[in-house]
Parts: C-alpha cells; structure tokens; sequence
C-alpha cells in the first residue's frame, strides 16, 4: 500500500510540473488521481461522437464503507482494491471548458470478509467480487492548461459473489489531458 502511495504522490507531482503547458487541439487522452472512493488512479480515452472509455485502479472501502456488513454472514473491516471502467457519454470538449458526462460499466473489487462463522479466531476469506457500476460527473478544463478537474458520483452492484451487494462511489480529481 505504501508503494501504490508513492507512485500516485509521483503522478500528481508530475500532472502538477507539467500544468503550464498549453494545448489548443482536442484532447486524445487523459491521466490523473481521484481522491474519493475508489481513491487511486485514472486514465481516460476520448472516443469520437463525444463518447469515452474511463479506467480506474485504486482503493475499495478506504474512505467509506470500510467497516460494513456484507452478505448476509459476514462484514468487512478493512480496505481492498477495485479496477474498473465505464463507457461514457460526454458533452463535446472541442473548445468547451466545462463539460458533463455519464456511463456504465462494470467492476472488480476484492477485500476480506471477515464471515460470522471465524468470529471466534477473527478469520478472514480474501473475496473477489464482479458487478456493475454507474458513473455521473463534471469536468472543468483549466484555461492555458492540459490539467481539467472532475467531480462525480457513482454506484457499485456488485453480481458475485453477494448478489446486490451496492457501494456508493464518488469524489473529486485532476487530470493531465494530452
């Protein structure tokens, strides 16, 4: 964990250095960090037809949700890790500094549940699970800037292994558009 720590406060250092550049064409691409639930990296790739794949690895249940029951036998009371992505649809960037975008997608987590029946030796089972997620937000483009902020706000449903098992996501970010 420490390590995932470094080399996000590198990211952002580096997303931070290279924010005097400016760039006048539409945006290909864009890497960056969220600070929120998941909180971790993110990258994303514009499609044409204002449309968007959005990639993110980072922390499942740091922030909140961290101590939670789940399933019907079981909690949770420690942090994991989730990878997923969203196919966006977005308003037009060419030349907009403000834009809003939302999508669906889907999600994979894994953390330890900690099942009613180990309580007596504090036990755990690693979990993995598989569902679907959404995601609504808005991104600001800084003027003279590769750099945009984004806020947003989504949820995880997860299928397997605990059917409609639901966290809420959201938070706010940076991101290095190139």
């Amino acid at each position: 964990m420490k390590n995932f720590f470094r080399i996000s406060v590198l990211l952002v250092g580096v997303l931070l250095a290279g924010s005097h550049v400016s760039f006048g064409q539409a945006k290909k691409y864009a890497v960056g960090f969220k600070v929120g639930e998941p909180l971790g990296l993110n990258a994303r790739m514009y499609l044409n037809n204002n449309r968007a794949i959005d990639v993110g690895l980072g922390t499942y249940g740091m922030l909140w949700g961290r101590e939670r029951k789940y399933g019907p036998h079981g909690r949770f009371k420690n942090t994991g890790w989730t990878l997923n992505a969203n196919y966006l649809f977005h308003t037009g960037n060419e030349g907009k500094r403000f834009q809003a975008y939302y999508g669906f997608g889907g999600q994979i987590t894994s953390r330890r549940s900690f099942p009613d029946r180990l309580a007596s030796i504090n036990g755990y089972e690693n979990k993995t699970g598989i569902g679907a997620s959404g995601l609504a937000g808005v991104e600001y483009f800084l003027r003279d800037s590769p750099l945009s902020l984004f806020a947003d706000a989504g949820l995880y449903v997860e299928l397997l292994p605990v059917p409609i098992f639901m966290h809420v996501q959201g938070g706010v970010g940076v991101r290095f558009n190139f």
